[in-house]
């Protein structure tokens, strides 16, 4: 399976399993010139912006590792354009979160991790 296919796999599973604790899908890949935040989601009150990352344990490193601080600061920017573009968002709290896909279809959700 190529990483496209993989990638369009996971993020389906990242958004069911969002829905299943009472999220609202949002946005599917927002994108903006600055970078692009997976799957935005609300939740109680709370805006999230997810990044989906499909990983196969076999590829050396955790997940989280791959939120460097270039790619927090580029969903930052991009969280930004978002309350320009929907000022209604600003009064929500913002939520950035990561979820791992594993190669057994298993999905991790680390909240709020930056």
């Amino acid at each position: 399976m190529n990483r496209v296919t993989m990638g369009k796999r996971g993020e389906t599973l990242a958004s069911e399993y969002l829905q299943s604790l009472g999220h609202t899908i949002l946005f599917q890949n927002y994108r903006k010139r600055v970078g692009e935040i997976d799957i935005i989601s609300l939740e109680n009150g709370r805006l999230h912006c997810s990044e989906v990352k499909t990983w196969n344990e076999s590829f050396g490193f955790f997940p989280l590792e791959s939120l460097h601080a270039t790619k927090r600061a580029r969903m930052r920017k991009v969280y930004f354009y978002l309350l320009q573009e929907i000022p209604a968002f600003f009064h929500l709290t913002p939520s950035f979160n990561l979820i791992h896909i594993t190669e057994k279809k298993e999905v991790r959700f680390y909240s709020s991790i930056f």
